[in-house]
């Protein structure tokens, strides 16, 4: 959702490094400044104790934000277990640790209103739905674990923001996450379930994969131009060929940890949305965003209908997605209940392999008013598998798919100094969709440090 420009805050809660002042701050002005802070009751630090488990290194860490960099370090596990259903018994633990590093280049070089943007990833585990869940398939249509995929070191974003216009024109530009800036809602990431998290999974089913997701990174441009308090536009194109297989679904994929960085040889994926944003910045008025948009990709992709590896020229796909605050408790604050929902159309049924790909979900951001940060959420999502899917099934013998559901039910726990806990149990309806796996059921949580 779109407040003030000048206010903007990042996917962290803080204001982006190009909306501040470039003028360097001695120490004298910073030691008076805390002194006066701490005198009037508020925060001196931008790296509170609450929110960070390491705090602000002794004040460190905000003398290198007032010089231009920022670090930030996470550590985040989703072990779980396929309790009932499914194929098999059993659980994994896998984990990410993301580092962020962040650098104003006004500060630090004098390049005015730009940022550069580095995040750094390390995955290891396995995945219960590939293992446990549906083997047989490789995997039901929805993993449960939305942070396994690129199970190892990779690079993801070398990325450059500029700020023009009074900030109301933002660009984004080097190697860049298409799924930072499109289908995106701070609520999908209350739910564990990659259906949700970090994005409607129909969009990324394309072979070779050409949308990217974190942490895979891909050569891209992003403009984004706030016309005005309710209104947002924003066009992307990247370079479609993420894995350098030049188009060959059946070449091996290279770039495995995101440093092979030269321009691949399998067209571009074009991308754009417009959001109309609700009561933006209101009191006591419920605030919400909608949001239309699509991809057209040319180059060579898999053509799902066939089983000798042949390729169909281009793919496309449109989506509507909506955020709005149901009820409000307190003015002023995000407390209350809110709902998305969330469809996916694929316009190319020989690539994509879900037809549509429908999410709906409730999330209560503080649901008590002494645990003003916790959350608790309920969602649900389904995904209809196309019919030249089908085609290749029944020539190789297997079992016709017609659609998977998940139903997720948790409750996020804030528990301070920058460490969250949450529960987390997952109902899946026809694993892979043959109606031929009982449906299962997962249990686990999200734990989540920031250092």
């Amino acid at each position: 959702m779109i407040g003030s420009s000048t206010q903007r805050v990042d996917r962290r809660g803080h204001v982006p490094l190009g909306t501040r002042s470039s003028r360097r701050i001695s120490v004298p002005t910073l030691a008076a400044t805390a002194m006066l802070l701490s005198a009037s009751g508020a925060l001196a630090t931008e790296y509170p104790g609450t929110d960070y488990l390491t705090g602000d290194w002794g004040g460190v860490r905000d003398e290198l934000e007032q010089q231009g960099f920022r670090f930030f370090l996470n550590y985040t596990t989703e072990p779980m277990w396929n309790v009932a259903g499914g194929e098999e018994r059993g659980g994994t633990y896998l984990h990410n640790v993301g580092a962020d590093f962040h650098i104003d280049l006004a500060r630090v070089m004098g390049v005015p209103s730009t940022t550069l943007l580095v995040k750094l990833s390390k995955r290891d585990g396995d995945s219960v739905s590939a293992e446990y869940i549906a083997p047989s398939e490789g995997g039901n249509i929805f993993p449960v674990q939305e942070i396994f995929g690129g199970q190892t070191f990779k690079v993801a974003n070398v990325q450059f923001n500029t700020s023009l216009l009074d900030d109301r024109l933002q660009l984004a530009y080097g190697r860049i996450i298409a799924n930072d800036d499109f289908l995106r809602s701070d609520l999908y990431c209350q739910f564990l379930n990659n259906a949700f998290c970090g994005s409607p999974k129909g969009v990324f089913f394309q072979d070779p994969f050409a949308f990217s997701a974190y942490p895979s990174a891909q050569w891209g441009f992003r403009a984004r131009l706030l016309a005005d308090p309710n209104w947002t536009i924003q066009a992307a194109v990247y370079d479609a060929d993420i894995n350098l297989q030049h188009g060959d679904p059946n070449a091996k994929a290279h770039n495995k940890h995101g440093d092979s960085w030269s321009f691949g040889n399998n067209g571009v994926v074009l991308a754009g949305e417009i959001h109309y944003n609700l009561n933006p910045g209101a009191e006591t008025a419920l605030p919400g965003v909608y949001k239309v948009g699509g991809y057209w990709m040319n180059g060579d992709y898999r053509n799902i209908s066939q089983t000798d590896g042949s390729t169909v020229d281009g793919s496309a796909m449109i989506w509507l997605l909506a955020d709005q605050m149901l009820f409000r408790a307190e003015p002023g604050t995000d407390r209350g209940l809110w709902g998305f929902a969330t469809w996916v159309k694929s316009l190319e049924d020989k690539v994509n392999l879900l037809d549509d790909h429908l999410g709906v979900g409730l999330v209560y951001k503080g649901p008590f008013r002494a645990r003003p940060k916790d959350s608790l959420g309920l969602a649900f999502t389904r995904g209809w598998i196309s019919d030249e899917q089908n085609t290749a099934r029944l020539a190789q013998g297997l079992p016709h798919q017609t659609d998977e559901s998940v139903y997720e039910l948790n409750y996020r726990f804030v528990l301070g100094r920058g460490v969250a806990f949450e529960p987390d149990l997952q109902y899946i309806q026809k694993p892979a969709a043959t109606g031929q796996i009982p449906d299962a059921w997962a249990l686990g949580a999200k734990v989540t440090i920031d250092f």
